[in-house]
């Protein structure tokens, strides 16, 4: 593997993205590649599947191998209050109470934790020296949501530099001078520091591995968001089914489930021609502990190098 790679693991809540990441970030480190897994789902559980205190500053968990629990609330309450700080320097006393007052209104609109998500990932993902990213994402839906900021906020963050140059050349204008001007050298360094994150999310040395149960409900959002993600242009080419049954059972019961397992694994099929596939069978006891990951890595391995 040349260069660092960023490898994000999508999917519908449940299907199992924490246990597979988790598993597909162990098997890099086996293979000596210096991996960092991130998790940026609000209900983490890395800690439970990896067997590991895992919190919001890195922590290894064994040779070649670190996790980190992103907390998107957590980062939209550090976001706000940075920017915060930035304007009270820059404005009147009762102007600030204002704008403070105002920003209260903003904890809860749509958008913040996205944005306030692709700030610390961005960072992240740019100021360490890791072989491989891992990223056990949220949930499909909130994933998109953040996605699409990527794409967006460039643009965003430009209207928001003309505007402010607009106001420093009226301000020239109206004789008061031509002064020194830190939120524009902030946000100038923060739309070069996006910019570099969405080339690198956006590139080839980037893949998205969506992650399905062989069930009708899976299989439907799945759909929607392989179409979603090549339509934002971004590399999807490998499939992961996960918790599929490898054997026909004897009981009455499992046979009929997996007859009807069968039928879902075809229409997989009929889908997603295009796609590589993954396939991790349903195992006997619960993914969690390194123990019972190197035997879903194993399973990744095998299939990974035939891809």
């Amino acid at each position: 593997m040349d260069g660092s790679r960023l490898f994000f693991f999508v999917g519908k809540g449940g299907v199992g993205k924490t246990s597979v990441s988790s598993a597909f970030a162990l098997m890099l480190s086996e293979r000596g590649i210096n991996t960092l897994l991130l998790s940026t789902d609000p209900a983490h559980s890395l800690s439970d599947v990896l067997g590991v205190k895992v919190g919001s500053e890195v922590k290894s968990v064994k040779k070649n191998f670190a996790a980190l629990e992103i907390d998107p609330i957590r980062e939209a309450e550090s976001y706000l209050s940075e920017a915060l700080k930035r304007i009270e320097a820059l404005v009147n006393p009762d102007t600030f109470s204002k704008v403070k007052d105002m920003f209260h209104l903003l904890e809860d609109s749509p958008g913040l934790l996205e944005a306030a998500l692709t700030e610390r990932l961005s960072r992240t993902v740019l100021e360490t020296d890791y072989d491989a990213l891992v990223v056990d994402t949220a949930p499909t839906g909130h994933t998109l949501q953040m996605l699409g900021t990527v794409s967006r906020i460039g643009s965003w963050i430009e209207e928001l530099i003309k505007n402010r140059q607009k106001s420093q050349r009226l301000k020239e204008a109206a004789g008061k001078g031509k002064e020194d001007d830190e939120l524009l050298r902030a946000l100038r360094d923060r739309r070069v520091r996006l910019e570099a994150f969405r080339e690198k999310v956006f590139s080839k040395d980037t893949t998205f591995l969506p992650i399905l149960n062989p069930e009708r409900l899976p299989i439907l959002e799945t759909r929607r968001a392989v179409d979603k993600l090549k339509t934002m242009g971004l590399g999807v080419n490998v499939l992961v089914v996960n918790k599929v049954m490898d054997r026909v059972p004897e009981e009455e019961f499992f046979k009929r489930r997996k007859a009807v397992e069968d039928m879902y694994l075809n229409q997989i099929e009929e889908l997603f021609p295009d796609l590589d596939k993954i396939f991790i069978p349903l195992m006997e006891e619960d993914v969690r502990g390194l123990g019972m990951l190197n035997k879903v890595a194993r399973v990744l391995e095998e299939s990974w190098k035939s891809l």
